[in-house]
């Protein structure tokens, strides 16, 4: 990738191949299969793998469609919330923004914390060793993603290299070693409704993140036409990922070993499992892995979980100094740096509580997406869209009210407590736009920056004319 020149809101528009676009995608939505073990026990391997396969097309491959959609019609700094604001106004993008970032602030330190576990469970250091490492991982992946997208690209190219060699040797090595029938018993035991609770919720967080990659947009070159493309190519990747590896797991654990699969010790996860097949070398290589593929999850969602903070600041509803940009580097640096300062902090607490609430954020922001695309079909038919969603308004009517109640459900199957408190976390966005709006008063339609696509298709910036009035 090359380094391009600075764009009306100071960000640095970097040239990224589309290799690397499908990485960056890759990256956000699989980096590996680790966690997949716990839906297998839970919800029994046949039933497992027909999930893997069935979910994809009522769950992430209508997300990866309508972002494609979306992100090539409004190629804007903060994406999904910018997308938002397009269709349902200031009100709903700030309820959206504001959900799907603090859902990626825990959810990006989430990943640190468990690449930490993985190496304290195989090196027994202390926990004062353990938060040291963790506070220099977090530096690092900071101080890489305020150096810009064209840094975070390598890196990450260079992260899922090491995440994918040895996940390819075990899995060649189990479907050809592995003795355990992968698809019996269909379910875990309890009949199709409690496999389907208990795996569900899993699932559709290992096939969250098509949205993600929207929120870098401002800061690459022809974000219309590689946002869409990589989005459809790392789709049928991630699927066919997940099938091989986890197919391969269960053969290697053997008949009614499945039932023993699960993550955080004791049980047969993937590194344990390459131990079987290919012996402590292959394990050692395969722990390295599901620590590569947490940080490059963290590093990734660093990236883009700061950018609608960002652009919020930008529309004048959030704190101004959060929507400043480095000036050599063109990237928000402010936002950056504040997300691993809390990540920093955060990576010590137990995150029970909190990804009750982060998982419950995210599905409310997902609706909010969902219903956009049909608005803006509807108001605004005739925007350009340079990818469309081959179904006509109706069909595709129809077709997100799919996913919509998917996560409706997904709501009300986790219990009570997880109820409550994913409410909680909801009403903090009411709370928070009457603070900031009354404080900070927000920015009129007409004078907000972003971009524009051209009915041939080039990327416009649009709103210079105000940059002085601004930050």
């Amino acid at each position: 990738m090359a380094t391009g020149t600075l764009n009306n809101q100071g960000l640095k528009r970097v040239r990224m191949r589309l290799i690397t676009a499908v990485i960056v995608v890759f990256t956000l939505t699989c980096s590996g299969s680790f966690g997949m073990e716990d839906v297998v026990s839970s919800s029994g391997p046949g039933f497992t793998l027909l999930m893997i396969v069935i979910l994809p097309f009522l769950w992430s491959v209508p997300m990866a469609f309508v972002a494609s959609e979306l992100a090539s019609s409004i190629p804007e700094a903060g994406g999904l919330y910018r997308w938002i604001r397009r269709g349902l106004g200031e009100y709903w993008s700030f309820q959206g923004g504001w959900w799907w970032t603090l859902s990626l602030y825990v959810d990006s330190a989430v990943y640190v914390a468990l690449a930490l576990d993985y190496l304290q469970g195989y090196y027994e250091f202390s926990d004062l060793t353990r938060a040291l490492i963790g506070i220099g991982v977090v530096a690092v992946f900071t101080f890489i993603n305020i150096r810009g997208l064209d840094l975070t690209g390598w890196a990450l190219t260079l992260i899922q290299i090491g995440v994918m060699v040895p996940l390819v040797v075990f899995t060649v090595l189990g479907l050809i070693r592995g003795t355990g029938d992968p698809f019996h018993p269909v379910f875990s035991g309890d009949g199709i409704w409690t496999s389907l609770t208990l795996g569900l919720a899993i699932m559709m967080w290992m096939y969250a993140g098509w949205e993600s990659m929207s929120t870098l947009a401002g800061e690459i070159e022809n974000p219309q036409r590689i946002i869409p493309r990589a989005l459809m190519i790392g789709t049928p990747l991630v699927i066919i990922t997940y099938v091989f590896t986890v197919a391969a797991a269960i053969m290697v654990a053997g008949d009614g070993g499945w039932a023993n699969m699960w993550t955080g010790g004791g049980g047969i996860d993937f590194v344990e499992a390459a131990k079987i097949v290919g012996g402590a070398t292959l394990g050692y290589f395969m722990l390295l892995s599901a620590v590569l593929s947490n940080l490059g999850l963290y590093a990734g969602y660093l990236a883009t979980g700061a950018r609608p903070a960002f652009q919020m600041s930008r529309d004048r509803l959030f704190p101004r100094f959060i929507g400043k940009t480095h000036k050599s580097w063109g990237t928000p640096w402010v936002a950056i740096l504040i997300m691993g300062v809390v990540d920093g902090v955060l990576i010590n607490f137990n995150f029970d509580a909190l990804i009750t609430i982060d998982v419950f954020l995210l599905m409310f922001a997902y609706i909010l997406i969902f219903v956009t695309v049909i608005v803006l079909r509807n108001r605004e038919p005739d925007m350009v869209r340079p990818f469309k969603v081959p179904l006509p308004t109706w069909a595709l009517t129809i077709y997100v009210a799919i996913p919509i109640g998917i996560a409706i459900i997904a709501l009300f199957i986790n219990g009570i407590d997880w109820l409550i408190g994913g409410l909680i976390g909801i009403l903090t966005g009411p709370v928070a736009y009457l603070i900031f709006k009354s404080v900070y008063k927000g920015t009129a339609d007409e004078a907000l920056e972003g971009s524009a696509v051209t009915p041939t298709g080039e990327l416009t910036d649009f709103g210079a004319e105000v940059e002085g009035a601004r930050l």
